[in-house]
Parts: structure tokens; C-alpha cells; sequence
């Protein structure tokens, strides 16, 4: 699992991208996400290799979003699902696997 806060800037979304291997890594935890839809657009390796999840109230118009994961396309949509929460700041999957399940949160604070 990578982890880092970005501290919405673009540069440092960037940087993480070209840094986040995909061979490495299966999950992203990611703080103040730059939410430039350029940025996310643009990203050579994100929607190759990412599967971008937001909050589940990301739609919502109320609060910004602080925190999105990007979920390794090499893991199986059967073995992992948003579990709901309603805050921006706040979000986890739950993973499921030979090991059995197991829950990660994303918190902002």
C-alpha cells in the first residue's frame, strides 16, 4: 500500500504517478488529491493501471473531497468493493482473497 497526502498540488500528484509502480504496488491511499480533471486525464499511467475510487458521497456538491484510492487494475473486481461512507474525508474497501477480508481505510485528518 502507498500512502501519501499531496497537499492538492499538482506537482506532487505528478511526482507520485511516475513514482507508483504498478508492479509494486496493488493500492493507493491518497490525501488532498489534486483534483484537476487535466491532471487526472492527462496521467500516462493512471487509467492503464488504476482503477480511480472516490468517496461515496464525492458527487454529493457538499464538502471537497479529501481523499481518493487508486486500486491496482490487477486486482479482480469480484475480490474487492467500496464499503459506503458518508464524508469526504473518509473512505475503505474491503478486500477479499485466499486470506480471507480484510478492510482499508483512507482517513483524512
Amino acid at each position: 500500500v502507498w500512502q501519501q497526502n499531496l497537499r492538492k498540488s499538482p506537482n506532487a500528484w505528478e511526482h507520485m504517478l511516475k513514482n507508483l509502480d504498478p508492479e509494486k504496488y496493488d493500492l493507493a491511499c491518497i490525501q488532498e488529491p489534486a483534483l484537476n480533471p487535466v491532471n487526472l486525464a492527462n496521467a500516462s499511467n493512471l487509467r492503464s493501471y488504476w482503477d480511480v475510487i472516490y468517496p461515496s458521497d464525492h458527487n454529493s456538491g457538499t464538502d471537497r473531497t479529501q481523499v481518493i484510492m487508486l486500486v491496482n487494475k490487477r486486482l479482480s473486481k469480484n475480490n474487492w468493493h467500496i464499503i459506503p461512507i458518508k464524508s469526504p474525508n473518509v473512505m475503505a474497501i474491503e478486500l477479499t482473497g485466499q486470506f480471507g477480508k480484510v478492510r482499508i481505510y483512507n482517513i483524512y485528518n
